[in-house]
């Protein structure tokens, strides 16, 4: 995994949780979100187990 958690790396579940990244369900939309303090992470599905992030916004922005 990456020294940070970048836009349009590929991580998988494993270098999300070691990141401390802990999965949200979304019904709603069909991107993979994933939290960690105040941040919302974005990610597209790539194939069995990675993700890549597409865009990190802040968690306040999120739940409006």
């Amino acid at each position: 995994m990456a020294d940070k958690i970048t836009i349009n790396q590929i991580f998988s579940l494993e270098d999300l949780a070691r990141a401390g990244l802990k999965k949200l369900n979304v019904k709603e939309l069909t991107a993979k979100i994933f939290v960690r303090g105040d941040q919302v992470y974005f990610f597209d599905h790539t194939d069995d187990n990675h993700y890549r992030l597409y865009s990190v916004i802040h968690k306040r922005s999120f739940f409006l």
